[in-house]
């Protein structure tokens, strides 16, 4: 398979699981749809238990913004708000940004 043809695959991927699996969100006051996935449940070796603290993994559609997202922006799904914690490189998800998003404050 030829390179570009691997990125057209990759490209009608992220649109078609956008829109199947895409949920309605806030970002920048501006209504889009993005793929939510939960972290997985973790070990508190603090307090000896386990935890999940609502923590996600966002996809948004490279072409649903105008720049990417960056680290601390806010975006709310659901009446929540959640803050952009960190995001992969545009290089291993194209079409894509990918980030960590974590519960913030209220907006």
């Amino acid at each position: 398979m030829s390179p570009d043809a691997i990125r057209t695959f990759t490209l009608t991927a992220a649109a078609l699981r956008n829109s199947a699996l895409g949920h309605t969100a806030t970002f920048r006051s501006q209504p889009l749809r993005v793929v939510l996935s939960p972290i997985a449940i973790g070990l508190d070796l603090e307090t000896g238990g386990l935890r999940q603290g609502g923590e996600f993994t966002c996809r948004f559609l490279a072409t649903s913004l105008s720049t990417p997202p960056r680290r601390g922006e806010q975006i709310l799904v659901g009446g929540k708000a959640y803050t952009i914690q960190t995001l992969k490189e545009v290089i291993t998800t194209p079409g894509e940004y990918v980030a960590m998003i974590s519960p913030g404050s209220s907006l």
